[in-house]
């Protein structure tokens, strides 16, 4: 089979009117920290890539073509942000799609201030959106293009002033995740003569986005022989849970002190346990 051919753009200034993501958000995206020169976690970020490529048929970017470009894109910083925007590429005016059209793909520097994106240095608190996640089997998990989803989020935690990001529930009034995170709590679970710390986190089924680092945080958890659930999370079970956190690629993990009106704690033993995923000093 012989590759696909795509056109590459590294920090371009500007985009073709007529490309699809544009016009249809006919795409994909990721988003990616980088420290230290490094793009953290970048082979999970990719295979999540060619996971909705596979799923909206888009001819997939070899791993060679994205980690060269990547590095690029990077140049010489040590700190930054690369977004990669993936489209099924340039078309004629309407929704048909044009089989022989090569993808775009996209990667975009974008720098930033610690202080910027450090959420994790002061208290932290939760609302909850008035918007309702709707079921949509075949783009959860996947990152697309089409975000307005998180965009009426965006809106509601606008009017939520008191509030630092707002968690999400779908119409079963399950939690789901946070505008542009993932979620996890921990319970107390005691049995003869033990304490046991029990992590808990919503499934993603139908919808919300299935977070790289989340998935790393519950590899970590599970190696170290931590009981770890991913399960249907009601609203109502908050009572339940000492502790919160929110996991995002370029934030990494952020400790929750307040939800609602429920406050959280945050031990020395959860930061030490899972201090590799804090990026920056809180």
């Amino acid at each position: 089979m012989n590759k696909p051919n795509i056109n590459v753009y590294i920090n371009k200034k500007t985009i073709p009117w007529n490309d699809r993501g544009f016009n249809y958000g006919d795409g994909l995206f990721e988003t990616l920290l980088v420290l230290h020169n490094e793009p953290k976690y970048l082979n999970e970020h990719i295979k999540r890539l060619h996971s909705g490529c596979s799923i909206l048929k888009i001819p997939k970017p070899s791993i060679s073509l994205i980690k060269r470009s990547m590095q690029a894109c990077i140049g010489k910083t040590k700190e930054c942000i690369v977004k990669i925007i993936l489209t099924r590429g340039i078309s004629g005016f309407g929704y048909k799609i044009n089989p022989t059209a090569a993808p775009c793909i996209y990667f975009f520097k974008i720098k930033f201030n610690t202080q910027q994106i450090q959420l994790g240095n002061k208290y932290v608190k939760l609302g909850f959106s008035k918007y309702y996640l709707k079921p949509n089997t075949e783009l959860s998990k996947i990152k697309h293009l089409g975000r307005l989803e998180q965009i009426c989020i965006a809106q509601d935690l606008l009017k939520q002033k008191e509030f630092d990001d707002l968690i999400v529930l779908d119409e079963s009034r399950n939690i789901v995740e946070c505008l542009s995170s993932n979620i996890f709590f921990i319970r107390i679970d005691e049995t003869k003569n033990k304490t046991n710390l029990v992590f808990e986190t919503p499934k993603i089924t139908t919808c919300g986005i299935e977070g790289v680092l989340r998935n790393k945080v519950i590899s970590h958890l599970r190696n170290r022989g931590k009981y770890t659930k991913i399960i249907n999370i009601d609203k109502s079970r908050l009572r339940r849970y000492k502790h919160c956190f929110i996991t995002n690629s370029v934030q990494g993990l952020i400790f929750i002190d307040q939800i609602g009106k429920k406050k959280f704690y945050k031990p020395d033993s959860l930061y030490s346990m899972l201090m590799e995923f804090i990026y920056f000093a809180r």
